[in-house]
């Protein structure tokens, strides 16, 4: 198949696996036809025949094994869709698409996450790309938060992260009767990090108010705007900039982002909000 038929025609793709991760998100393992490499923060077309697609950032931890993790939360008519699917259903895929976190100039440097809600499913394969050069770089750490504690999502990551070094902030914004842990916005929990913020980077995934108060908090903590890195995922449409959906001030988010920095952001008037 010709790279102009990848881009425009979905590939076919097996669902192997489906993991129900919250009531409303669900861990879907799909293994593509041609499997294919990807980079932390790249997306692809989700594409259910007669019914639709979705750009879905790649979840998985290593970019070069056989099949991926797309982390899809039930949200409108697409997603509700993929959402009844089962193991062995057939689907479609495109890409992947997009840029990548630019993570080669933070080392040396403090590292930031900040994930709100699925947000994390993005951030994932960054997370464990740094801490497997957990060497080449100072100062790791993740704000997470989450609607309640059943929502949080890929513990397991977490909890490993944190035996690996990786200092870990997890608040929610409604607890429960266990619940032992932060409560509140990510943003009220800034002053939690450790980190030096005027030499550090940092990337953040999650609603889209969320991440621009968390840009704009963290720019007044001190860290430059060249620094601070999110994905503006859900502004897309086909992926490949011919609908125009997506387009801003001579941007096409999906081919020139969708990862973008703080500074370009404002730069080229990108709308954090869809």
């Amino acid at each position: 198949m010709s790279r102009i038929a990848e881009i425009y025609l979905p590939s076919k793709a097996k669902v192997i696996d489906v993991i129900e991760m919250t009531p409303d998100s669900k861990l879907f393992m799909v293994m593509p036809e041609m499997p294919f490499k990807y980079k932390p923060g790249q997306f692809v077309m989700f594409s259910l025949w007669g019914v639709g697609e979705v750009p879905i950032s790649i979840a998985s931890t290593f970019g070069v094994q056989k099949h991926i993790e797309l982390c899809v939360r039930r949200v409108g008519h697409v997603t509700s869709a993929i959402h009844r699917l089962k193991t062995g259903d057939d689907i479609g895929i495109r890409g992947p698409f997009g840029n990548a976190f630019p993570i080669t100039n933070a080392r040396g440097k403090d590292t930031l996450f900040v994930a709100g809600g699925v947000g994390i499913a993005p951030l994932r394969y960054l997370i464990n790309e740094v801490i497997k050069n957990k060497k080449d770089f100072r100062r790791i750490e993740l704000i997470y938060g989450s609607r309640n504690p059943s929502e949080i999502l890929f513990m397991d990551d977490i909890n490993s992260w944190q035996k690996k070094g990786i200092n870990v902030v997890l608040t929610v914004d409604r607890k429960d009767k266990d619940w032992r842990g932060n409560t509140g916005i990510v943003t009220e929990h800034l002053n939690k990090a450790k980190v030096s913020f005027k030499d550090a980077h940092a990337f953040i995934c999650g609603p889209s108010v969320m991440i621009k108060a968390v840009m704009q908090d963290i720019s007044q903590l001190g860290m430059y705007e060249e620094n601070i890195f999110t994905t503006l995922e859900s502004h897309m449409k086909c992926g490949v900039g011919k609908c125009g959906h997506c387009y801003a001030d001579g941007k096409y988010i999906c081919i020139d982002g969708p990862v973008f920095s703080y500074r370009e952001i404002r730069q080229y008037n990108l709308n954090c909000t869809p």
